[in-house]
């Protein structure tokens, strides 16, 4: 749906004097997940079925010339319709470039792909799991490290450096209004358009590779209250290799959140008034045939720290790991199935084990 907006300003982009060319590309994926056990988790849906998930975008890149180009795109998943990149970008150079507006800020590899005709299973790792992961509200575990997809209001400075061969650094530093919440994150409050507070996030992300290999690190840090008091900072390394048919890809998120010292209910003395959350995944894919991708994935989420006031966690430690068995099957080029078996264990917190399977159908142009 953001991408209906998108796909309308494209449109008449043809008609704006001076153009050299205006692309097009957008995603859309349809997905069903069955949860064992009692009273199984809900999860939001644009269609208003908890058990079918809907997620659309759609995306346009004007280019005017002389390395000037808008982009524009919008998506609706588990938070609405959203504007997820409105932004003009100025080429400079091949290692100084610059865009500005409301952008999807540099920060972890797979942000980067955050679109579901570009990732192989039908659901997103922990770290950035938003309304498909199990338990996700503020009585929970209350979603992931940072959102897929980052959308800011801010700018970013990027560019390449090459050292020889196939081998070259990738940096972005950017600054933004930063992530919003009030004694830990709101997701969808941070998406709103106006700053709560006065203090902006900054952040970087570096990434060295070769012909069939990547490593990299993001980190970034701000104030996310209204009274710009309570601090976060978090980072994150990643690691990217390919051998034959497979190819592996792994990330490792962590992020300090500041706690309101004067909000009421804790169910501990707060002593440290700070909780560590960490996110992980590793994942295998197997190319077994140019249209069937095999993929084995281990991911998981812990929290470190009191509970904040109301939530159903006890624990000052209490972490989920999930185990996922996944298969791509592209139909045609623009058509594609998903498919996958989830197992779900929990420690820390008193929830049963969950088995989850999900299918999907994508569709990307």
């Amino acid at each position: 749906m953001r991408r209906a907006c998108a796909l309308i300003l494209l449109a008449a982009a043809p008609a704006w004097a001076g153009l050299d060319s205006v692309l097009l590309g957008g995603s859309a994926s349809l997905d069903y997940r069955y949860i064992s056990g009692p009273n199984p988790p809900s999860n939001p849906s644009l269609l208003g079925i908890s058990a079918l998930g809907l997620e659309v975008a759609a995306k346009a890149v004007v280019d005017v010339g002389h390395g000037v180009s808008f982009t524009v795109k919008a998506c609706g998943g588990c938070h609405g319709i959203e504007l997820d990149q409105a932004y003009g970008e100025v080429m400079v150079r091949d290692y100084f470039n610059v865009r500005a507006g409301r952008i999807n800020p540099s920060f972890g590899e797979f942000n980067t792909r955050h679109d579901p005709a570009n990732y192989v299973t039908p659901s997103k790792p922990l770290p950035y799991a938003m309304g498909d992961m199990l338990f996700y509200t503020p009585k929970g575990f209350n979603l992931g490290i940072v959102p897929a997809p980052y959308v800011e209001n801010g700018a970013e400075v990027f560019g390449t450096i090459p050292f020889g061969g196939s081998v070259q650094l990738d940096y972005a530093v950017w600054g933004a209004k930063g992530l919003a919440g009030a004694n830990d994150f709101d997701f969808a409050y941070s998406r709103r358009y106006l700053d709560n507070n006065k203090v902006p996030a900054l952040g970087a992300r570096l990434v060295l590779s070769g012909a069939d290999w990547a490593v990299g690190g993001s980190a970034s840090g701000g104030t996310y209250d209204d009274a710009d008091r309570l601090v976060y900072v978090m980072g994150g390394a990643e690691l990217y290799f390919r051998v034959g048919l497979l190819k592996f890809r792994g990330e490792l998120l962590a992020r300090r959140t500041q706690l309101d010292r004067t909000a009421p209910g804790y169910a501990f003395t707060l002593i440290d008034d700070w909780f560590l959350k960490v996110g992980w995944y590793g994942q295998v894919d197997v190319e077994v045939h140019p249209r069937l991708t095999i993929v084995a994935r281990s991911d998981g989420l812990h929290r470190f720290g009191v509970p904040i006031p109301g939530s159903e966690i006890v624990s000052t430690s209490a972490g989920m790991q999930r185990q996922t068995l996944a298969a791509l099957f592209r139909i045609t080029g623009n058509f594609a199935v998903k498919a996958d078996y989830e197992l779900w264990t929990f420690s820390g917190v008193a929830l049963e084990v969950r088995h989850v399977v999900r299918a999907a159908l994508v569709f990307g142009y």
